[in-house]
């Protein structure tokens, strides 16, 4: 059963608050999670991931069993975005996870997980898609969108878009629809003017002819890195080999998801059920050129720590540093 977690609102400022954050730190929550596999057999080790459904290397690597030869039996905890995967570490229910930005402001919040590394594409990848006869992001002033919820990245990008439009967030009406797959409803069925959203909708809406790509995220944030792979603090200290092991494994899945294209997109469209023109299009051009090492870029992620604050997720009066929220020492040498 999910423990409470409390939520509060400061200004634009999320703060995640546990209120099972003192017996964490205090006793540390890590279950006992080594189960057999039979007779003679290495024990594996339970970790519980929190991500989002579609997340490709996570789910080709349980497939093929890149995790299991290091003795780890990863199992998914399917959340909708960041804010969720922090609560879920904070609430005990996960042990890893990987998502955007959320996950940076949840660190500097106090929120007892660690950065251990980056996906492949670690870089901002939200499109704003509005409805095909909008010329200009002006002329959405006034109108209902969908930036999605409190604390997420979607919201981020586009409030980081207005104001570098010269817009601020009441001059618009803020419908949030929800998950990704909510919105692209409302904006099919006119509830909304515009969504933001992931490159592989853009690429769909367009195809399908109900929106079209307004603006590209990426074009406003700069040098910035938007998703990490997390820990969380008690974890690490109780297990600090499957961390290094689930590294390992991470590493050898992508490795080759980037050296066989055809096949990832293949396992995406049969095993996730994405789309898949829309996924081929975004995903042929994308994987041959992932970053597999895993490597934080701290420049990216400094920029990303004042661009939150300049928004209020994070207290613009922090002194909290990347290295500080960081650890590579897991990473695969």
């Amino acid at each position: 059963m999910r423990r409470s977690v409390v939520v509060m609102m400061t200004g634009n400022r999320i703060k995640i608050l546990s209120l099972l954050l003192l017996s964490m730190l205090a006793g540390g929550c890590v279950k006992k999670t080594e189960q057999s596999t039979g007779a003679g057999a290495k024990p594996e080790t339970v970790v519980r991931f929190a991500t989002n459904a579609g997340n490709l290397p996570i789910n080709f690597g349980i497939s093929k069993g890149y995790f299991a030869k290091e003795g780890i039996d990863l199992q998914v905890v399917t959340i909708t975005g960041g804010v969720e995967a922090v609560t879920a570490a904070a609430a005990g229910e996960a042990d890893l996870g990987g998502m955007g930005s959320p996950i940076l402001v949840g660190a500097v919040a106090g929120v007892p997980i660690t950065i251990i590394g980056s996906p492949p594409a670690s870089g901002q990848h939200f499109v704003l898609v509005s409805k095909p006869q909008y010329k200009s992001f002006a002329e959405l002033k006034g109108k209902p969108v969908s930036p999605g919820s409190p604390g997420q990245g979607t919201i981020q990008a586009f409030n980081v878009i207005a104001k570098a439009k010269g817009f601020k967030p009441s001059d618009f009406q803020y419908v949030n629809a929800g998950t990704s797959g909510n919105a692209l409803a409302a904006l099919q069925t006119g509830k909304v003017e515009a969504v933001i959203t992931s490159e592989i909708v853009g690429v769909k809406a367009e195809l399908e002819g109900f929106g079209k790509v307004l603006e590209s995220a990426a074009d406003y944030f700069g040098h910035y890195q938007h998703s990490f792979i997390f820990a969380t603090k008690s974890f690490i200290n109780e297990k600090p080999e499957t961390v290094r092991g689930f590294l390992a494994a991470y590493r050898k899945t992508v490795d080759y998801l980037k050296a066989h294209p055809d096949e990832a997109i293949e396992f995406a469209v049969k095993e996730l059920h994405q789309d898949a023109i829309p996924y081929t299009k975004v995903y042929a051009k994308e994987i041959p050129a992932w970053d597999t090492s895993g490597r934080i870029d701290f420049a990216g992620t400094e920029h990303a720590l004042t661009i939150l604050k300049d928004l209020g997720d994070i207290d613009p009066k922090s002194q909290v540093t990347a290295h500080q929220i960081v650890d590579e020492q897991f990473l695969p040498k």
